[in-house]
């Protein structure tokens, strides 16, 4: 049976006890650097999403090239993300210091293949996704597969036999984990490779989860049901993900029950749900404290929670709000947990942080009718976005989103205030990731349209400038407008906000 070391945990104890009087303290916001990571010849770039995706060894997403994507209509960047509509060859990138590095795809017969990168190690490691050329003879799209980079170099991770894999997540210790097909026909898989975060291209084979390391992948077994996906992996390798418990469709969902599991010294435990027949984890900390939403009862509604040492709590919306639906992106070491939450009538959301269990309502910019908290580090600062639900999801609705920035005792602020310069104009909509030196990532759109990833990098105290831009941005007016329940608006991949909790999910063994 694999151990995990204490030492680790030690450490984080001193950690947390030492970082929670600066949460506690910490008032004064920073004034920013912007850097527009820019993209490899085409419109856009973007960043991987509630992942690791920047360390001391660079930025890591996906860039669209000039070259036109040969699978045209069958597109690697809108596949991924609703965000791109552009069907330009899209390739994995790493920035450092400036420099946007092109780390290619897997080899092909016309080389052009397209690749995206999903998370980063402090080691400089990468895992993701790359296209190999071919095309599944079953279903007519690309095949794509895990990949990791390392010192420049692709290595393909394979599948089980199938032709579809993805490579999600990774940790310092070379554990690289995600999901394959095997060759084994499945009515359900397509519909369970879409509950989450929204899947590359439809299988009609078993997904199963797996953990690479030392050059040899292994299948983490299911719950009981024909598939299986990990999706997380902290430093002590313990191993979040989903799973079918059994291969009988609900009635009201049209597929298994889905449950979210902890995958540690060699088991695969399962967490349960708040009482619906879909759940699953997004997210854990290296205490081994999971959080991810759940249906409730009756599969009609669902919440957020938060699973420690085998209790699962419900992560309600506050009563105050009148809302009936929550949802966590993100769990720290200090374990606080943010996601949204919606008000009366469900139509409208509050950005939401739950600390000790207890919801907290971070409130919106100015005037602004919705947020969503998808980021936040130990030291209690919270990234997310602003008025998501005033505007369409596409270029013209951007313009009215803001990317935020909320710490202890201070108001949510517009984090396009706090940047000293921004050479390219980049208005920044969404916070999304946010790390413990305190640099973030954002995405932005430009006038033309296209969207950049962008970092952020601390430059010194928010001074008479920065203040003035923060209170002209909290009275700027808000854009108002009855967009209807559009949350949870995001996922790892983009998908999430057609497919939440099976709500609207696809007919099994149909894309």
């Amino acid at each position: 049976m694999k151990r995990i070391s204490i030492l680790p945990l030690i450490f984080l104890t001193c950690f947390a006890l030492a970082a929670w009087p600066q949460a506690q303290t910490q008032t004064k916001y920073q004034q920013y650097k912007l850097y527009d990571l820019g993209t490899l010849g085409g419109p856009d770039s973007i960043l991987s999403f509630f992942v690791i995706s920047v360390t001391n060894k660079g930025v890591i997403g996906g860039a669209q090239t000039a070259v036109p994507d040969p699978f045209n209509p069958n597109c690697l960047g809108p596949a991924l993300f609703d965000m791109i509509s552009d069907c330009n060859v899209m390739h994995a990138f790493l920035w450092k210091h400036g420099i946007l590095t092109d780390l290619g795809a897997l080899p092909g017969h016309h080389g052009n293949n397209g690749s995206f990168a999903n998370a980063i190690n402090s080691e400089g490691v990468v895992a993701g996704l790359a296209e190999n050329g071919r095309v599944d003879p079953d279903t007519g799209y690309p095949e794509v597969h895990a990949v990791i980079w390392n010192n420049g170099k692709i290595r393909d991770l394979e599948t089980f036999g199938g032709t579809q894999s993805d490579a999600l997540d990774l940790n310092d210790r070379g554990q690289v984990v995600g999901w394959a097909s095997n060759t084994t026909e499945d009515p359900f898989s397509a519909a369970f490779e879409y509950i989450v975060f929204g899947g590359v291209w439809p299988v009609t084979t078993q997904l199963r989860a797996f953990v690479w390391e030392n050059g040899a992948k292994h299948d983490l077994g299911t719950l009981g049901g024909p598939d299986a996906m990990a999706y997380a992996i902290n430093a002590n390798g313990q191993i979040v993900g989903y799973s079918y418990t059994n291969d009988t469709p609900n009635p009201d969902t049209g597929i298994p029950t889905v449950d979210p599991f902890l995958w540690a010294g060699g088991k695969m435990i399962d967490l349960g749900t708040l009482g619906g027949t879909i759940g699953y984890a997004t997210w854990l900390n290296d205490w081994g404290q999971v959080v991810g939403d759940s249906n409730l009862a009756g599969d009609e509604t669902y919440h957020g929670f938060l699973w420690d040492r085998g209790v699962l709590r419900d992560l309600r919306p506050p009563k105050q709000n009148g809302g009936n639906y929550s949802w966590v992106y993100w769990i720290n070491e200090l374990g606080d947990a943010v996601g949204g939450a919606t008000l009366s009538g469900d139509d409208l959301n509050d950005a939401m942080l739950w600390r000790f269990g207890k919801p907290i309502d971070l409130g919106a910019i100015g005037e602004d009718v919705c947020s969503e908290a998808t980021g936040m580090n130990d030291f209690g600062q919270i990234v997310g976005i602003s008025n998501e639900c005033s505007g369409p999801w596409d270029p013209s609705g951007w313009a009215t989103m803001r990317a935020f920035l909320w710490q202890k005792s201070s108001p949510m602020v517009d984090l396009n205030a706090l940047v000293e310069e921004n050479p390219s104009n980049l208005h920044l909509f969404w916070g999304a990731y946010i790390n413990d030196s305190g640099e973030i990532l954002a995405e932005g759109v430009l006038s033309t349209g296209d969207i950049h990833a962008a970092l952020l990098v601390p430059s010194g105290d928010c001074k008479e400038d920065c203040e003035r831009r923060i209170v002209a941005s909290q009275n700027a007016p808000a854009v108002r407008a009855n967009a209807g329940l559009t949350s949870p608006a995001f996922s790892k991949q983009g998908k999430w906000l057609h497919n939440r909790l099976g709500q609207r999910h696809a007919t099994p063994g149909q894309h």
